[in-house]
């Protein structure tokens, strides 16, 4: 089964801002219990407590409808191999949206004015994403890893393989006698077509997903010469290289990766805390709290997103002007409407996923979370762009007033 696209998180991210609600259902398809599945009667429980709250609202008419387009859902993919499923419906707003998943989630029905993303988003975001390339003299194979597992997406063979070439000039034998054989090392001039091509592949192949950098599996002096025609941009994003032989199983691959990219992970979290630890020292463009990595995000001003363990950061969202808050508020600052409670870790993780921030994600135990007390913090570019209404100047105020 395909990992999420970003195409299926950005259908969700987009919908425009409406007051009908959406039903957003997880549901876990696992086999339990004797091959019975809990997940009828737990739609059952939720939609029975969901309509008890909201029996004196006007959205009580669709949800029966939204119920039904998720119980035809669930047993549309009983027998597929996800193993969880999400899935979105509004019946007002004509929205039905079903993702397989490939990982378990919890059943859990949420209902709300946006749809409830968040187990998708901190998959995302919690498990990123690196672009595999495996390199000899004759051929080059390209996979994308996923959530621990490489996937095979693209082949390269040099035009130049079945030819028979010289491997070395004579230069001190008598016979001058040309061994036949193939290609062994990228070094020469003649190699540069297939590097070319290859460079090409990776940058297109790059261009088009959401990778935290790249794997480079093969000799050093093949390694090597590929990192020599990559651009700048790509070659500073090589996390790792190690020599690989292509007649190793997927499993070998997979633990390669696996090796190179925990590595990876744990020296780059290294520096992300130690910068920030010195950024929060020299208080120099540095998000500390929730509502400061969402005024960032929202100014585009955030360069990283740095979240904990925390999920559960209460929040605010204005329905009118759209703002967010990562303060239970209930008003505006900027236009003086009421505003909504949201869960702020959700609208964080949503506007990094669709202004491409990216976002680390740190799985410490219970009580050693390197962010706490606020839970979240950000890397940023620049200072603030504008301020709320209580931080403007006496003057601006006055001046508001009297347009």
């Amino acid at each position: 089964m395909m990992p999420i696209t970003r195409k299926q998180v950005e259908i969700l991210l987009d919908t425009p801002a409406q007051r009908d609600y959406v039903v957003s259902a997880y549901a876990d398809m696992t086999v339990q219990d004797g091959f019975k599945r809990h997940l009828d009667l737990t739609l059952k429980n939720e939609a029975r407590s969901a309509g008890a709250a909201m029996a004196e609202s006007a959205a009580r008419k669709d949800l029966d409808a939204n119920i039904a387009v998720i119980r035809e859902a669930v047993q549309a993919e009983a027998s597929s191999t996800a193993r969880g499923l999400a899935v979105f419906s509004s019946v007002a707003r004509g929205l039905r949206h079903v993702i397989p998943l490939e990982f378990p989630v919890e059943n859990q029905l949420v209902i709300d004015e946006e749809p409830f993303l968040l187990p998708l988003l901190e998959r995302w975001s919690g498990e990123p994403s690196f672009l595999i390339i495996q390199v000899d003299a004759n051929e080059a194979h390209l996979f994308e890893r996923y959530h621990g597992r490489p996937e095979p997406v693209a082949d390269l063979e040099r035009e130049d393989v079945a030819q028979d070439i010289q491997r070395d000039k004579p230069r001190f034998t008598v016979k001058k006698r040309f061994a036949s054989t193939h290609h062994e090392r990228l070094q020469g001039p003649e190699d540069a077509p297939f590097l070319r091509e290859l460079s090409d592949a990776i940058a297109e192949r790059w261009k088009e997903g959401n990778f935290a950098g790249l794997v480079l599996l093969g000799q050093s002096q093949e390694t090597a010469a590929l990192r020599k025609q990559l651009p700048k941009e790509l070659d500073a994003v090589v996390v790792g290289e190690m020599p690989y032989a292509k007649t190793g199983s997927a499993n070998d691959l997979n633990d390669v990766v696996n090796r190179l990219v925990d590595d990876w992970q744990i020296e780059h979290q290294r520096q992300i805390l130690a910068e920030l630890h010195e950024r929060r020292k020299r208080d120099h463009l540095v998000a500390n709290s929730a509502t400061e990595v969402l005024d960032a995000l929202q100014q585009g001003r955030a360069a990283q997103i740095l979240l904990g363990t925390r999920r559960d950061i209460p929040g605010a969202r204005c329905p009118d002007c759209g703002y967010r808050f990562g303060a239970p508020i209930r008003e505006c600052l900027y236009c003086g409407a009421r505003c909504q409670s949201v869960n702020a870790a959700q609208d964080i993780l949503r506007l990094a996923t669709r202004h491409r921030v990216p976002v680390v994600l740190f799985r410490m135990p219970a009580g050693n979370d390197p962010l706490e007390p606020a839970g979240v913090a950000a890397l940023l570019r620049a200072g603030d762009n504008w301020a709320p209404r209580a931080k403007v100047p006496q003057e601006s105020q006055e001046h508001a007033q009297s347009i």
